[in-house]
């Protein structure tokens, strides 16, 4: 098994960006979802399957500056600030911390998804994520769906194995370990093109049927960081003993 695909965005719903490699922290992919969009009038996460153009926004993080391009809006690159007011919001019924930001982005989100939008930080890591911090498919799993575009799937990493591997088992990702949860549950928003953001497949109904109910639709698997470290495309997945 080894590495074919790695991605992540710093702004939660964005398109994932490819890159030649990921640190793993404790907390899960350094830089990943550390902002996210609320939507305003009400305390809640904005959805990705209720607001498909996300996909066709890419951000960047360099550490001080957020950069966020959308097709019309062109590209901002400014320095989100704290306003001082931090926000109970809701993320799918779980409650989320979220510290509200003062930047141009939020204005440009706004005018790309037609509804008025607030930008947030993530004050804990994970809070915006729905599983495990770290997020795997197997390109056995992408064949037997038919289907070529992993960056669908908005994994962490694409792995070539045949099968996900087992909940429990410890892998070697490059310098890192990490733990296998288990299966990831999925919305429509696998249905999602991320290069058009149009509706163009029906996997979840295809996924569904493989014997699971509609309202818990697993694909692909999710893992906590035990050992962190650098992976890189390419690496080695390996499974390993318990690191304990």
């Amino acid at each position: 098994m080894h590495l074919t695909r790695i991605g992540l965005t710093p702004l939660k719903g964005a398109r994932h960006t490819d890159l030649d490699r990921v640190h793993l922290d404790p907390t899960g992919p350094r830089g990943d979802r550390l902002y996210c969009l609320l939507e305003t009038g009400r305390d809640r996460v904005l959805r990705t399957v209720d607001n498909p153009t996300m996909v066709l926004v890419t951000a960047a993080w360099d550490g001080a500056d957020l950069t966020v391009t959308t097709p019309g809006e062109g590209t901002v690159t400014a320095a989100p600030l704290p306003t001082g007011e931090v926000r109970t919001c809701s993320y799918w019924d779980r409650a989320a911390r979220l510290e509200v930001m003062t930047s141009p982005h939020a204005d440009q989100l706004s005018a790309h998804l037609g509804r008025h939008v607030r930008l947030a930080r993530i004050r804990t890591a994970g809070e915006v994520v729905y599983g495990g911090s770290v997020t795997l498919v197997t390109t056995g799993a992408l064949r037997r769906l038919c289907e070529a575009q992993d960056s669908r799937f908005r994994a962490t990493f694409t792995v070539a194995a045949e099968q996900d591997p087992e909940p429990g088992t410890f892998l070697q990702v490059g310098g890192a370990t990490v733990r296998v949860r288990g299966p990831v549950p999925r919305c429509r928003v696998v249905d999602i093109n991320p290069d058009t953001a149009a509706l163009d497949t029906r996997h979840l109904h295809t996924i569904a049927g493989q014997g699971r109910a509609e309202r818990d639709v697993p694909f692909g698997i999710d893992a906590d960081v035990v050992t962190p470290g650098e992976a890189r495309l390419g690496d080695a997945v390996t499974p390993v003993p318990s690191p304990g």
